[in-house]
């Protein structure tokens, strides 16, 4: 049950209606769990197809470049643009590698959007959220972190019962990049590793 909650909370958390000019953060976040639904969700279209149509939604409606600076965190700093270009390419792709064959999870679990609460800056909300499981069992709390940039939203952050997924992920990059002698190199290779075995694991399926 926690693995099928879990590809859920991946379903809302990495698939966003198209991003627009908006100032209700809490109706923007609840059309990402309707469109997660109905169009990631469906049976009848290959492993592929699911993958494009998450890669697309993840484009449009998360930070995905902001995202991948900050976990990054200092060995972001006076990276070759190249290099960065190649990190952004493969962080990404591990991303749908990860979570786009669990979307035919889904079992009927409901998203309920509580309240929205404004930062003190004005420029980000947080969006106060929950998914109920359908077999009664306790809900799951997630908050998202809208940014308002130019009027456009975008997601920068999700934190599934308090916890960071930016910041979860941060710490595991930097753990990796520290035990091969700081070398940002180690972490792409990672990341590129990581990916193909994902792959190859959901094409023996």
């Amino acid at each position: 049950m926690r693995a099928t909650i879990l590809a859920f909370c991946a379903a809302l958390v990495l698939s966003l209606a198209p991003a627009r000019a908006a100032s209700d953060a809490g109706s923007f976040v609840k059309e990402l769990g309707d469109r997660a639904i109905r169009v990631l969700t469906v049976k009848d279209i290959s492993e592929q197809q699911r993958e494009d149509r998450f890669r697309e939604l993840l484009r449009e409606g998360f930070d995905v470049r902001r995202i991948g600076r900050f976990v990054l965190g200092r060995y972001a700093r006076g990276v070759d643009p190249a290099v960065m270009d190649e990190y952004q390419r493969l962080f990404e792709d591990l991303i749908v590698a990860t979570y786009a064959a669990r979307f035919a999870e889904y079992s009927g679990q409901n998203f309920i959007v509580k309240r929205v609460v404004k930062s003190k800056g004005g420029r980000d909300a947080i969006v106060l959220s929950e998914i109920r499981p359908s077999d009664g069992g306790p809900p799951i709390r997630i908050d998202w972190q809208v940014h308002d940039k130019n009027g456009v939203l975008k997601i920068v952050d999700v934190r599934v019962e308090g916890v960071s997924m930016s910041v979860t992920q941060r710490e595991e990059f930097a753990t990796v990049i520290r035990q091969n002698g700081g070398k940002l190199s180690a972490l792409i290779d990672a990341l590129r590793k990581k990916t193909i075995g994902l792959k190859s694991k959901q094409a023996s399926r």
